[in-house]
């Protein structure tokens, strides 16, 4: 085999390796774009359940969340707020979305999680008796800001409240109780 026909089978396989890597990718692309979004299809089944859709307000970010859940509180008669279950995959896992009926403003923060800020001079392992108690798990702790992260009671709408709401008994072992947070920039 001469040089020039080794030129020639080197160019062939070159260009019938990249019209083959291009007929897969393009196929790969038209599959993609065929499949149904799962997402799609479960918050459609959802708002079909009584879920009310995501409102056109909110960031981009939390509308492409998968709706788990949704009602109001304190009741469907005497409404204040509506409430949204959301799921995602990235690292708030379970999304919680309030909308305040009165003012139309939206509150975003974890939906099975809430922080506490432990009061001074008390360690995290105060908390114990207090998590036993009340049946929390203690997920992360943070020892220098005195910040504990901790589980909810259930995975109802109401539980971020309600979890807040039964740790005020123990009141003397944090400076404040509230809901993880979720801001966007």
């Amino acid at each position: 085999m001469g040089k020039m026909d080794r030129i020639f089978v080197y160019i062939m396989g070159f260009v019938l390796g990249s019209l083959l890597v291009a007929a897969i990718m393009n196929r790969r692309e038209i599959r993609e774009e065929k499949r149904v979004d799962p997402w799609v299809t479960h918050n459609a089944a959802a708002v079909e359940a009584g879920a009310e859709p995501l409102p056109e307000g909110m960031p981009e970010v939390i509308q492409i969340g998968k709706i788990l859940d949704f009602g109001t509180l304190p009741s469907a008669a005497d409404a204040q707020t509506k409430v949204w279950h959301l799921n995602f995959d990235e690292s708030y896992p379970y999304v919680r979305v309030v909308e305040d009926l009165s003012t139309g403003e939206f509150s975003y923060m974890a939906a099975d999680q809430i922080l506490i800020e432990l009061a001074d001079g008390v360690d995290v392992t105060a908390l114990k008796i207090m998590l036993d108690e009340l049946g929390l798990r203690l997920r992360m702790f943070n020892r220098k800001d005195q910040i504990a992260v901790v589980g909810v009671l259930s995975t109802q709408i109401d539980a971020v409240p309600a979890t807040i709401e039964a740790l005020q008994p123990y009141a003397e072992l944090f400076r404040t109780v509230g809901p993880d947070v979720i801001e966007f920039k």
